[in-house]
This record gives C-alpha cells, structure tokens and sequence, in this order.
C-alpha cells in the first residue's frame, strides 16, 4: 500500500504542470475555513517545484516539503524493498531507531505550522503566502 501511495504521490508531482500547481484552486479545508494556512499548506506545491528542479519555489511553498518528498521517496524503496525480500525485511531495516527523530520532526513541523498561522493571522509577512 506505501508502495502504490507513495509512488503514485511521487509519479504525480512529476507530471503536474507549474503553472497548473502555482495558478490552481486551494484544497485545504483548514484554510477554506479561516483564510489561514494549516501546517500541511504547500506541500503539494513544494513536491512539484522539487521534483522539475526549483528547489528554492520548493522550500517556499513549505520549508518541510524537500523533507516529506525524501520521506516518501524512502518509504517507497523501503516498502518495494519489503515486498521483494519478504516480510523479514522490515524488521532488519530496524526503524524503531527512528522514531525519536521522527517524533522531533513532526513536533519541529507542527511548530512551524502553528508560527505560520499566527504571521498569517496578525499579518507581519515573515513568511511567504502560500497562494
């Protein structure tokens, strides 16, 4: 399941066009409702631009889109990787050390979220617009 996800998530930021992800409709529900940009806003966008190469419009739609984009893309080769090996695999790749740095990470992201809202919110610009 990672596998058909992550790839047809990977295969897609491929193919989007720029123009289409930069000039198209806004699908966060989050931001739907207040006008204000979730955690997550961006990332589509992000993904895109990384994957045709601009790596600063990457990390302008959200700092941590090159992250979860590597994320994925690891993800997909761990899981491909699981299905050809067997289920054995997956306990050797010992992920249980990652999880702290996982943990960070998400607390990191959600932190991040929650400055973007607040600069939104009481307008001060720090960081970019993300439509």
């Amino acid at each position: 399941m990672v596998v058909a996800v992550g790839g047809a998530a990977l295969l897609t930021a491929i193919v989007w066009p720029l123009d289409s992800v930069d000039h198209g409709p806004d699908f966060c529900p989050f931001r739907a409702l207040t006008g204000l940009p979730c955690p997550g806003c961006g990332l589509t966008r992000s993904w895109v631009h990384l994957m045709h190469g601009d790596v600063s419009g990457a990390f302008t739609y959200n700092v941590f889109g090159p992250l979860t984009l590597a994320a994925t893309a690891i993800a997909v080769v761990a899981g491909a990787v699981c299905l050809v090996a067997g289920p054995g695999a997956l306990r050797r790749l010992r992920l249980r050390r990652l999880l702290p740095v996982l943990v960070v990470a998400i607390g990191v992201w959600l932190v991040y979220g929650v400055a973007r809202i607040v600069d939104a919110a009481a307008g001060w610009g720090v960081f970019p617009s993300v439509v």
